[in-house]
């Protein structure tokens, strides 16, 4: 059963998988979801698990009640990211399919701003977006073409694993949560110790993980990272608000001197299919002022007054791409 449902969505194209108990299976095609098949039984959704879930996953199943994995059908060649819940007091699973191959920058329309940062030695970028919104490839094939074009140590912590970058030029480290490790914030203190150039934090949660991402930074690290934020705005005000309010002009400061660039993501529908439009707010004096004092709401503003530099608003971004606003 896994490797039928499996090849049907590689046939469709599809971008998603859904089973649960009681309803056929759903594939997330173009940006729409639609059904196929026949109700899956307990049994049948019972069987595909057996397929996918090692003895420890199923241990990480039963005690938290979900759990998240990638998965390689080696038939098909095809790796997809999982994600095994219960619903209704029923199991149900959420498979992304991941791209065969990591798509060169140019092919996914990502930012060309994004090229200015393959050279540089520290900084953190957040590449931030809802979930399906393209933020995995986005930062896999920025970090494909820097591993071709720079000598370093890219360490990567996922969870899970999604993607696999060839050594090339560089030393490659790919760590996944719950089985190289158990909490971010400690992995990247660790990861210090292990002398990266660059760190990939999957997603950063909690004020830990954030904090220990900056001073990754400070020590001289280029960090990148994603967060489920729609905006350069609000990706600093989310900085800022995971920490007390005693830490908060601190983390302000911290954050304003080790940013370098926000790249906050929307897959849209076109006349020409699925387009990525990207709103880009990149380091300079007058960004890291505005963040200093929380003057968020006036980041726009420092976009529009930054073309030159490759920065956008989402709005011109939408435009661009032919997206009615």
């Amino acid at each position: 059963m896994p490797e039928k449902i499996l090849s049907q969505a590689v046939r469709l194209d599809a971008s998603d998988i859904h089973l649960t108990v009681g309803q056929p299976p759903f594939f997330r095609v173009a940006g729409k979801l639609f059904p196929s098949g026949e109700v899956l039984t307990a049994q049948d959704v019972e069987g595909f698990l057996n397929a996918l879930l090692t003895p420890r996953l199923r241990e990480v199943f039963r005690k938290n009640l979900a759990v998240d994995f990638s998965y390689v059908d080696e038939k098909i060649s095809r790796r997809f990211r999982v994600n095994v819940y219960r619903q209704r007091n029923v199991p149900a699973v959420a498979v992304r399919l991941i791209a065969k191959e990591i798509p060169a920058l140019e092919d996914i329309g990502a930012p060309a701003a994004l090229k200015n940062f393959f050279d540089a030695a520290q900084g953190l970028i957040l590449v931030t977006g809802r979930t399906g919104s393209g933020k995995s490839t986005t930062l896999a094939a920025f970090l494909s073409e820097l591993c071709r074009r720079r000598a370093c140590h890219l360490l990567t912590l996922e969870d899970p694993i999604e993607f696999e970058y060839a050594a090339e030029k560089s030393f490659v480290s790919q760590r996944e949560f719950g089985q190289d490790f158990f909490d971010f914030a400690d992995a990247v203190r660790t990861a210090m110790r292990e002398m990266p150039d660059v760190l990939l934090i999957g997603e950063i949660r909690d004020a830990a993980t954030m904090h220990a991402a900056l001073e990754a930074s400070a020590a001289g690290v280029l960090v990148l990272a994603t967060l489920h934020t729609r905006s350069a705005a609000e990706t600093a005000m989310r900085v800022e608000t995971m920490f007390p309010l005693v830490q908060r002009d601190a983390v302000r400061d911290l954050f304003a001197d080790e940013f370098s660039a926000i790249i906050s993501q929307q897959l849209v529908t076109t006349s020409n299919g699925r387009r990525l439009a990207a709103e880009v707010l990149i380091a300079n004096p007058a960004a890291r002022s505005l963040i200093r004092q929380g003057k968020y709401i006036q980041l726009p503003n420092v976009m529009l007054g930054g073309r030159s530099m490759g920065m956008q608003t989402m709005d011109a971004a939408l435009k661009a791409v032919g997206h009615e606003i």
